[in-house]
């Protein structure tokens, strides 16, 4: 089916050769992702596993490869070369199908999945009040569901250092349009905006706080490409605003020791004993 795109979804198709690239896989955000990726467990009762915001396909087609047999597992994405990508790793793999979707629109049959799970995607999702029901729908009544996402206070060092040199280049109105494509919701907000579609005694939300250290040039090289702020600059301006930022950026550590927090929600609901 297709899926509208928009500049988030046309970024991560266009740098999909370069996501499973080692600046990627070994940056703060390959770390959390398999931080997360590792605290899944497929239950023997589950029949059916979708993975939502599937990217490549590298943590679906691992649990896939060592799951047991009888079980179907489904992968969708709206960046359309990341699901070109995602379905090259799944050829060896006949129980995994890998489809564009995104979690305003899953193009799944209601109640036919047991376990889903989603690994740091839930945040760029346009509309969150939607996404949730779309979550509950394909979900059935005795399904289990893992969201990994960031919270309001993501990259809180990162925000700091930068947000006058984005007020600078950008002026008040492109930086706002800019920080409004990721929801970036507080625990309580999380919790408000689940239990009005998920029974309330089978969830819960956690949140943690995990800070990675890197060099500059090794955050540069994710941050740059994917943060909102980058695609809305002028071009006239990027240059200078890439010179302030990269110097902002330098003074909150040194060599491989500038922090980068990532404040990550976790959205769990468990069938009751």
């Amino acid at each position: 089916m297709a899926v509208a795109t928009n500049p988030i979804v046309e970024t991560y198709s266009r740098l999909a050769q370069e996501y499973d690239g080692d600046l990627n896989v070994h940056s703060c955000w390959g770390k959390a992702a398999d931080q997360a990726l590792s605290s899944i467990a497929i239950k023997d009762q589950y029949r059916s596993v979708l993975d939502v915001g599937c990217g490549t396909g590298r943590a679906i087609a691992q649990l896939a490869s060592q799951g047991k047999p009888g079980v179907q597992w489904f992968g969708i994405d709206p960046a359309e070369n990341m699901c070109r990508l995602a379905a090259q790793r799944a050829q060896p793999i006949p129980s995994l199908h890998i489809q564009v979707g995104c979690f305003e629109s899953i193009p799944l049959e209601t109640s036919s999945i047991d376990y889903l799970y989603s690994i740091l995607a839930f945040h760029w999702t346009t509309d969150p009040e939607t996404s949730v029901h779309e979550l509950r729908r394909v979900l059935r009544t005795s399904g289990e569901m893992d969201l990994f996402f960031i919270g309001r206070s993501n990259g809180r060092e990162f925000i700091r250092a930068t947000s006058p040199i984005f007020l600078k280049h950008m002026g008040p109105a492109l930086l706002l349009e800019s920080a409004k494509m990721r929801k970036q919701l507080t625990k309580d907000e999380v919790w408000r905006l689940f239990s009005r579609t998920f029974d309330p005694a089978q969830l819960s939300v956690e949140e943690s706080y995990l800070t990675f250290h890197d060099t500059l040039e090794g955050h540069w090289a994710w941050w740059v490409r994917i943060e909102g702020q980058f695609m809305q600059i002028p071009p006239e301006k990027k240059r200078a605003c890439d010179a302030d930022v990269k110097a902002a950026l330098a003074r909150l550590g040194s060599d491989d020791r500038i922090p980068y927090t990532i404040h990550q929600i976790h959205v769990k609901v468990r069938q009751q004993q």
